[in-house]
């Protein structure tokens, strides 16, 4: 589908629009390098304390990607690519979130480098600039360059173009088969989203390698696999479990997961035409029939995807070079947007994040239809007005992306923007609540820890921390109350310490100890647990538990106030407190 280059493309090379692309995203993305970490940021990096230490390396290949405050590495998805490369950053720079930031902007255009040269195999060099350069600076790829704990997103989508880069550059030799396989391999240990890139790279080869060699292309996708599943099943024991019944998506039926969908993929179409409310962490869902959010997006939907089958066969009537293109490209945009429809349910309903995927297939049909139907006709003639056009929707779509990214300088000035958009997410409520609680707006914080729970009554975390409030207010009982609800909800490894520590602060040393002892047998790594079963013990006159616990809490997590409780108690002191 290659045409001859035109006079302004014979002026450009792929190297000096690549530079220009690296120079237009720094430029729009500098003002994120400075945002803190924030959401699964503090959870993902700053206590995750494995990643603290390149030595740990090997061990973050054995479990999931939270820390679970003693339990080792813990969640229901595999991702070790992921805390490897913080571990790496960690290890470098320590808790700078600005080198976490510049890491990922580098990914990221990366990726735009990449899909570019995806592009102009098929477009040419400036329809594929202008393409690239949508997916750079698009404000609905926001969340997935400037988020670090999105790292997962733009590592997959980097490995898994890698490796159709590889499969693009000729016929699948041993050579190329094995570097196939180990970046599909990089790709699913970065996000389990990298399954994608087998049915993309299947279909590539189908439609457009004139020597189908099946066989290396059968080793690239077997070895990975099977690789894969060892390290997950074996090693790491990850497998699918049921999500837990927290947000709505998981709680409804499935039925109602259909209705849901029309609108979820009608929110990434609108949000790509006009991203004007974006917002993190939603969680609404569609139960019962009703224009707004039923009929409307089921027939946008259908009218969008009627337009596409209209002009994927008009090219196949009159441009049947083009059709392979549209076919490729069409698959692409229909496997990425199928994943993330809630067919099967995933831990919130929509989040921008999961568009990074398909907007390069949404991309890719543009293209497709731009040069078949418009380039060598009505983009020639009126050459001028696309140009201003085109320009001034850039500059509108990068002023958006730079005003977005300035949401995400803390979790405050994030949650509370976004919460304005996504009300109904129980997940922001309590985020909210939690940054007044830091500042010490304990009255402020707590009804949104009770929306919180009243939309997600089986989460962990908003319990807690109501719990947190009503100790500050001095009501122990509904303090008590509240923590050993999180602890029941999820084995909140925060709960289990607030309520250890609760009970040492009344005194209660036997209830404290008992405690202690039956919370470490989940959580046999929280030194925390282990320093409140010290002082507990010593308390209780119990000498040898206490000095016993005072060096396992210190071996844990070395510190100067552990290592002088241990030095208290081997000199035969009583600790009380």
């Amino acid at each position: 589908m290659q045409s001859s280059a035109t006079s302004t493309e014979r002026n450009f090379s792929v190297k000096k629009l690549s530079l220009i692309l690296i120079a237009i995203g720094f430029l729009i993305y500098f003002n994120s390098l400075f945002n803190s970490f924030v959401w699964d940021d503090e959870e993902q990096i700053l206590k995750n304390t494995p990643v603290h230490s390149i030595a740990n390396l090997p061990y973050l290949f054995s479990g999931s990607t939270f820390n679970t405050g003693g339990a080792g590495l813990s969640g229901l998805y595999y991702k070790p690519m992921m805390i490897v490369s913080f571990t790496i950053l960690y290890s470098f720079f320590g808790p700078q979130p600005f080198f976490f930031h510049l890491f990922q902007l580098i990914i990221h255009l990366a990726n735009t480098i990449l899909i570019f040269l995806l592009f102009n195999s098929f477009f040419g060099l400036i329809l594929s600039f202008v393409l690239a350069l949508i997916f750079l600076i698009h404000p609905v790829n926001t969340e997935t360059v400037v988020y670090v704990s999105s790292l997962q997103d733009t590592l997959f989508l980097f490995f898994g173009l890698l490796a159709l880069r590889v499969v693009q550059k000729g016929a699948l030799n041993i050579k190329r088969a094995c570097a196939v396989a180990f970046l599909l391999l990089f790709s699913l240990l970065s996000k389990e989203t990298g399954i994608l890139f087998f049915p993309i790279i299947f279909f590539y080869q189908w439609i457009f390698s004139p020597a189908k060699k099946w066989a290396p292309l059968a080793f690239s996708f077997f070895a990975p696999l099977a690789v894969y599943s060892y390290l997950r099943f074996a090693v790491a024991k990850v497998f699918f479990h049921k999500l837990a019944t927290i947000s709505p998506i998981m709680s409804i039926t499935f039925v109602q997961r259909l209705m849901t969908a029309p609108k979820i993929i009608f929110t990434y179409l609108t949000d790509f035409i006009f991203p004007k409310n974006l917002a993190i962490s939603q969680h609404w869902v569609v139960t019962s029939i009703n224009f707004t959010d039923l009929i409307l997006p089921f027939v946008f939907d259908l009218l969008f995807a009627a337009i596409l089958v209209f002009l994927v066969w008009k090219i196949y009537r009159h441009h049947k070079a083009a059709f392979p293109v549209s076919l490729f490209f069409l698959s692409w945009l229909i496997l990425g947007l199928g994943m993330h429809a809630q067919i099967f349910p995933l831990d919130m309903t929509l989040a921008e994040r999961w568009f990074y995927f398909p907007i390069v297939g949404l991309l890719g049909l543009l293209g497709v239809f731009a040069k078949t139907f418009f380039r060598d006709g009505l983009l020639r003639k009126r050459a001028e007005i696309w140009m201003v056009l085109g320009l001034a929707a850039v500059c509108l779509l990068s002023i958006r992306t730079i005003i977005r990214n300035t949401n995400w300088q803390t979790g405050y000035i994030l949650y509370t923007h976004d919460i304005k958009y996504s009300w109904s997410s129980f997940d922001l409520q309590n985020n909210v609540g939690t940054e007044l609680a830091r500042q010490d707006h304990y009255p402020e914080a707590k009804p949104y820890f009770e929306r919180s729970i009243a939309l997600a009554p089986n989460w962990w975390t908003n319990w807690n921390n109501l719990g947190v409030v009503y100790e500050r207010a001095g009501d122990l009982g509904k303090a008590e109350e509240y923590y050993k609800e999180a602890v029941k909800n999820g084995n909140y490894y925060l709960a289990y310490e607030n309520l250890a520590i609760l009970y040492l602060h009344q005194k209660q040393y036997a209830k404290a100890a008992n405690f202690c002892k039956d919370s470490l047998k989940i959580l046999p790594g929280n030194s925390r647990l282990w320093e409140v079963l010290a002082i507990s013990s010593s308390a209780l006159g119990n000498n040898d538990e206490a000095l016993q616990a005072a060096k396992d809490a210190y071996l844990l997590a070395p510190s100067n106030s552990l290592l002088k409780l241990y030095q208290t108690l081997l000199a035969g002191k009583q600790v009380n407190e």
